[in-house]
C-alpha cells in the first residue's frame, strides 16, 4: 500500500483555467497540474459547471466524454443533476451540471446586485452530495478527497457522517485546505434541514458556531488533515487576532499534528515575462530595458502623452476589501502622489473604497490610473509595467501577487504578515513594513521611491534578486503528495 499511487480528487468551486474569481482557482489549477506532472499521484478535479465553464469548453473545443444524470435529495426535495467527464491536459475533470444552482450571473454572488445568493448553503450541499453519489455512479474510487475552503467544507463532514457506513468510501480519507479563515460560510440554523444530517452534529465539536452553521468549521472538525496556505499564517490563525473565533479548535488540531502550512506556488507557465501571452513586449533579467520600454508604452496607452521615466510606476492588483489594506493606503495617496509617482490600481470590491479611489483618480489624472474591474489581461500588464507592487495587507494567508511581481522584476512593498512574511526579504527582494498604520506604509513606500530615484544600481540588483526567486509549485506540490501518502499509510 505505501508504494501505490494515491488516487486524489480535488474538489473546489473554482479551478483555473475553467472558472476563476480569485487566487483559489489559481492554486487548485496549479496543484492539479503539478501533481499530475509529478507522476506520483493520479489526480482528478471536480467543480460545478458554470456559464464560465461552458465558454471555456467551447473555446478549447473540449467535448464531454461521458454524462450521467441522476437525482439527489437536498432537504425534503429531490434535485436532478448530471455529472460530466471531460479531459483537459490529460487531467480528468468532473463537472456537476445543475442549471438551477450553477448557471447564474456570478459564482458566489449576483454580479449585478453584488449580493450573496440566498441559497448558497443549498448550492454547496447539492454540489457535495452530488459528487459523492457521482463517484459511485462512475465507480470511481478515490483514496483522498482534497477539499478547498468553506464552500467545500461539507466534503470531510459528509465523509464522516452520511457516508461513514458506506462501504464504497471505507478507504477514503480527506484533506481540507484553508485559503482564508475570514470567509467561513456561516448560515442560519433555520437552514439545517438542507444538510440532511442528524442534529447530533450541531455541537461545538461539529458544525455549530455561536448558534449558526459554519461550513469552514465543518471542514476543520472532520478532515483527516488540514493544510493552510503558508507557514506563518498557520501560526497566526492560532491567535485571537487572526483566528476569527476558530483559534481554539485550530490550536487543538495543531497540537494533534493535523495542521501544516504549505506555501502556495506560482504557475510560471502563466506568469513568465519572457512568454506572457498578454504582453506585447517580453523580457528577462538580462533584458530589463524591455521592461522599461513596456512601462512607457503602458503609460502612453493610459493617456500620459510624455511619460517621465524617472518617475516610478506603483501598481496594485487586488480585491478592494478591508483585508487588503485599502484603509491605510487611501490615507496616504495624496502624500504619495506629491512624491512624483505614477499609480495604477486594478480591482473591485467594497463600494466605499471604489468611490474614494474614483475620486482620487479624477483628482490626480492622468498620473493615477484606475480600473474598477476583474481583468486578467490588465493584471499581467500592470505586473510587467510597474516598478513596484503595493501589498499593504492587514492579513494575508499566502498572497500570490507578490510572487508574480518578483517574477516580473517588480519590487513588492508588503506588510510582514502571513505568506508575505514568508516570501519577501526586506532589502533583498522587496520592502517590508510591520505596524498596520498609514505612517508605516508611507515610510516604507517612500524608502522604495528614494531607492528607485537615487540608486538605480541598487534597484536593478533588487530586480534581479527578485527574478531569481523560485516559488514554483514543484516543492509545494511535493509536500501535498507527502500528506496524501501518509494518509494512505495510516489507513
Amino acid at each position: 500500500m505505501p508504494n501505490s499511487k494515491p488516487q486524489v480528487l480535488l474538489v473546489a468551486t473554482e479551478v483555473s483555467p475553467l472558472a476563476k474569481v480569485g487566487g483559489l482557482a489559481d492554486v487548485v489549477g496549479a496543484l492539479a497540474k503539478e501533481c499530475h506532472n509529478s507522476g506520483k499521484v493520479k489526480v482528478s478535479v471536480a467543480l460545478p459547471r458554470y456559464n464560465e465553464v461552458d465558454k471555456f469548453l467551447a473555446s478549447e473545443q473540449i467535448k464531454v466524454k461521458r454524462r450521467e444524470e441522476f437525482p439527489v435529495t437536498i432537504g425534503t426535495q429531490s434535485m436532478v443533476g448530471a455529472i460530466e467527464h471531460v479531459v483537459y491536459h490529460d487531467i480528468d475533470i468532473y463537472l456537476v451540471d445543475q442549471p438551477h444552482y450553477f448557471k447564474r450571473n456570478g459564482i458566489y454572488f449576483d454580479e449585478t446586485y453584488k449580493i450573496d445568493y440566498a441559497d448558497n448553503l443549498e448550492r454547496m450541499a447539492f454540489f457535495t452530495r452530488f459528487v459523492f453519489e457521482a463517484l459511485k455512479v462512475l465507480d470511481l474510487k478515490v483514496d483522498i478527497i482534497h477539499a478547498h475552503d468553506w464552500q467545500c467544507g461539507l466534503f470531510p463532514f459528509y465523509l464522516k457522517s452520511i457516508y461513514k457506513m458506506d462501504g464504497f468510501f471505507k478507504n477514503t480519507k480527506s484533506v481540507f485546505t484553508i485559503h482564508n479563515l475570514s470567509y467561513q460560510g456561516i448560515f442560519s440554523v433555520e437552514q439545517y434541514g438542507i444538510l440532511g444530517v442528524d442534529w447530533k452534529y450541531f455541537t461545538i465539536n461539529g458544525l455549530e458556531f455561536y448558534g449558526h452553521i459554519n461550513l469552514l468549521k465543518a471542514g476543520i472538525n472532520f478532515a483527516d488533515m488540514i493544510t493552510v496556505v503558508s507557514e506563518t499564517y498557520a501560526k497566526e490563525i492560532q491567535s485571537p487576532e487572526f483566528g476569527n473565533g476558530l483559534e481554539g479548535i485550530i490550536r487543538e488540531k495543531a497540537a494533534a499534528g493535523q495542521i501544516v502550512g504549505i506555501m502556495n506556488g506560482v504557475d510560471y507557465e502563466e506568469w513568465d515575462p519572457e512568454k506572457d501571452i498578454y504582453l506585447p513586449v517580453h523580457y528577462n533579467a538580462k533584458t530589463l530595458d524591455q521592461k522599461k520600454a513596456f512601462k512607457i508604452a503602458y503609460l502612453k496607452e493610459k493617456g500620459i502623452a510624455d511619460p517621465d521615466p524617472s518617475k516610478p510606476l506603483l501598481g496594485m492588483v487586488s480585491r478592494l476589501v478591508d483585508q487588503k489594506g485599502l484603509d491605510i493606503l487611501l490615507e496616504i495617496i495624496p502624500r504619495l502622489m506629491e512624491q512624483g509617482v505614477y499609480l495604477t490600481i486594478l480591482g473591485q470590491g467594497k463600494e466605499e473604497y471604489e468611490v474614494k479611489l474614483r475620486d482620487f483618480a479624477r483628482h490626480y489624472a492622468p498620473s493615477f490610473i484606475l480600473s474598477i474591474a476583474f481583468d486578467i489581461a490588465e493584471s499581467h500588464k500592470i505586473m510587467a509595467a510597474s516598478d513596484m507592487l503595493l501589498v499593504p495587507s492587514r492579513f494575508e494567508p499566502a498572497g500570490l501577487t507578490q510572487l508574480y511581481a518578483m517574477a516580473y522584476g517588480t519590487i513588492p512593498v508588503v506588510r510582514r504578515t502571513g505568506g508575505l512574511a514568508d516570501s519577501v526579504k526586506h532589502g533583498v527582494t522587496g520592502f517590508v513594513f510591520e505596524p498596520y498604520t498609514p505612517e508605516a506604509l508611507l515610510s516604507m513606500v517612500s524608502q522604495a521611491i528614494i531607492t528607485y530615484k537615487q540608486n538605480p544600481a541598487q534597484w536593478e540588483k533588487l530586480m534581479k534578486n527578485a527574478m531569481k526567486e523560485d516559488f514554483s509549485w514543484k516543492q509545494s506540490a511535493q509536500k501535498y503528495i507527502e500528506i496524501y501518502k501518509r494518509l494512505l499509510q495510516e489507513r
